[in-house]
């Protein structure tokens, strides 16, 4: 298995397992489905034998979970783990939904390539690499773009391949610096968001080697949902340049999703209110005055 085994079992969050290491408020167990903090991705969150967990570090590979109080069990003990769900399902959203806007920006954008990802508590940022001009109405193209995806059901899978044969495809975006929890023995770990499900005959059209038109496929170590429809509302809420050559792009998931959308039909009520005209019309109207 390449990568974390969160990454690989993202829906298991319940499970008993040996404690095999334990330095202070650091502890290590036989077989772990926390996710530690890699690629932009934040440690999950969760209990140890119902202690919290402050922290889950990657130490060659390996996840180190950091309690916020010194154990009282001991090493040979088993431990029913619990890894917080609503936070692993925010990120898993989050992560997929990065993907899907980095497979619009691609195709929006001129000689675009993924750079890196955080996501944040409220918000997620992607760094693109590009010299593209992106305006008001690109990033609403991009948020109707993502949204569409999301709607369509695309089915969400993730595998390993060697190293050589990854590189050798020219449709996987591959970041090597970026996507190192990705890496392991040779191999690298793929997640590809495919084509649209026909939905009159409720399969997919694929091809020998995979999807005969993946909307994204990205070497990655983190952890997706098995479905775009699992995402729920996105919203694109700006972009940024932190440096030359390289365009970043903040959204939000879920209910900070919903809040700026509903923020955005207030300004825009209040502003067929002001100017008296319906919202086709606004921005004429506002142009006039």
């Amino acid at each position: 298995m390449t990568g974390q085994r969160a990454a690989a079992e993202p829906y298991a969050t319940r499970f008993e397992t040996e404690v095999t290491s334990i330095d202070g408020r650091r502890v290590w167990l036989e077989r772990s489905h926390f996710y530690g903090a890699s690629s932009g991705q934040p440690a999950d969150r969760g209990t140890i034998a119902d202690i919290d967990i402050a922290d889950v570090e990657l130490v060659g590979g390996e996840p180190v979970h950091v309690l916020a109080t010194e154990p009282s069990f001991r090493v040979g003990h088993r431990v029913l783990c619990s890894v917080d769900w609503a936070f692993r399902m925010y990120c898993m959203r989050a992560h997929t939904a990065s993907h899907i806007l980095a497979g619009a920006a691609r195709r929006r954008l001129a000689d675009c390539s993924y750079t890196g990802l955080e996501i944040g508590p409220e918000t997620v940022h992607v760094d693109l690499e590009t010299d593209a001009t992106v305006d008001d109405e690109t990033l609403i193209e991009l948020d109707g773009t993502v949204n569409h995806v999301i709607w369509e059901s695309r089915p969400v899978s993730w595998d390993d391949m060697p190293i050589a044969a990854a590189r050798e495809r020219d449709e996987i975006a591959f970041d090597a610096e970026a996507d190192e929890g990705a890496i392991e023995k040779g191999r690298v770990r793929v997640v590809t968001i495919e084509q649209e499900t026909d939905t009159q005959n409720k399969t997919r059209l694929s091809g020998p080697t995979g999807p005969a038109n993946p909307w994204d496929v990205t070497v990655c170590g983190g952890t997706h949902v098995r479905n775009t429809r699992e995402i729920g509302p996105v919203t694109v809420l700006g972009c940024s340049r932190p440096v030359e050559g390289v365009i970043r792009i903040e959204f939000a998931v879920g209910p900070q999703a919903i809040s700026r959308r509903l923020a955005e039909k207030r300004a825009a009520f209040a502003a067929t209110s002001a100017l008296d005209v319906d919202l086709e019309g606004v921005s004429d109207e506002l142009e006039r005055v």
